[in-house]
C-alpha cells in the first residue's frame, strides 16, 4: 500500500506588481525624461478627430505627417514643414500608435532626415 506524501504548502501570494502610468512595459519605455527632447513618428494617413479631418493650418495638406510628441503635447508637422499643435491628441495617444524608437538623434533635423521629412 502507497501513502501519499502531503502536498507542499501553496505559495503566498505574490507580490501586487506596481501600478504604472502608462500602459508601456518597462523595456519599451525611454529610460529618462532628461534624456530625451521628444519622440516623432511618421503618420501617412489623414488624422480624424471629432468626425472632422485635420488639415495644415497653412497650406491644407492632409495627410503625410509627422507626429511630434514633446513635453506631453502633440504637433502635427507636414511635408512642407509646417507644424501646429494638436490640442486633441495627447502622449497617451501617441504611445497607443508608436512603435518602440529605433533611433536617437543629436537634432531635430537629425530626426527629419532620418523620418524622410
Amino acid at each position: 500500500m502507497h501513502h501519499a506524501q502531503p502536498a507542499d504548502p501553496p505559495a503566498p501570494p505574490a507580490e501586487p506588481g506596481a501600478v504604472v502610468d502608462d500602459f508601456l512595459p518597462p523595456e519599451l519605455r525611454v529610460p529618462s525624461h532628461d534624456q530625451l527632447d521628444g519622440r516623432a513618428m511618421p503618420w501617412a494617413w489623414p488624422v480624424v478627430l471629432d468626425g472632422e479631418m485635420v488639415a495644415c493650418a497653412v497650406c491644407g495638406a492632409y495627410r503625410d505627417w509627422l507626429v511630434l510628441s514633446t513635453r506631453d503635447q502633440i504637433w502635427l508637422r507636414c511635408r512642407a514643414g509646417h507644424q501646429q499643435h494638436e490640442p486633441r491628441l495627447d502622449t497617451a495617444w501617441y504611445n497607443r500608435h508608436a512603435g518602440p524608437a529605433d533611433a536617437t538623434h543629436a537634432t531635430f533635423e537629425e530626426c527629419l532626415r532620418h523620418l524622410g521629412h
